[in-house]
């Protein structure tokens, strides 16, 4: 029900029944009104918390906090499923496991970091930069946006953007078309 329509079905009995005290005469009972619009004024206020509450968005993580699901999906000690859980449609990617591993034992150095700033794009995703460093040696640093999309109440790591850094890296997924 929208808070339109909320309002209207409680308010337009409170305010018939005032007009209707109104119209009848001078014996306005004031406490009867004033606890009617007391209750109303409560009800409006519960409803105003109540979709403050459902339209919150989530909490905008840190850069830290971004970059350690990075690190994550990398992290050859992690089981699949939690990885594949860290990814926009991370199961698409659990056949480019065994390929993921490989990569990371050809690229050993290789230092991928989530920077800030953090930008909340208000339509359930978030804008970074990140940063692969192929060799660790700091010279040849590429950067890429990369972007969250909110799941589940749970931020992961964008399909689309993967893919670009998996190919900014010279690595090709099957996920990825």
């Amino acid at each position: 029900m929208t808070g339109i329509a909320w309002w209207a079905r409680r308010l337009l009995p409170v305010l018939a029944a005032g007009l209707l005290v109104a119209a009848c005469g001078s014996d306005i009972d004031e406490d009867a009104v004033a606890a009617a619009r007391s209750s109303a004024i409560a009800a409006a206020s519960a409803a105003a918390t109540s979709s403050a509450l459902a339209a919150a968005p989530a909490a905008i993580p840190t850069a830290g906090e971004l970059d350690a699901k990075i690190k994550g999906a990398l992290d050859p000690d992690l089981p699949d499923d939690a990885r594949i859980a860290l990814i926009q449609n991370g199961e698409a990617f659990r056949s480019s496991i065994p390929d993921l591993y490989r990569a990371l034992r050809e690229h050993p150095n290789a230092v991928y970091e989530v920077v800030d700033p953090i930008f909340d794009n208000h339509d359930g995703t978030l804008t970074a930069t990140a940063r692969l460093d192929k060799d660790g040696t700091g010279t040849g640093v590429r950067t890429a946006n990369l972007h969250f999309v909110l799941v589940d109440g749970d931020w992961k790591i964008s399909r689309v953007d993967l893919c670009g850094i998996l190919r900014t890296a010279d690595y090709h997924s099957q996920a990825c078309g």
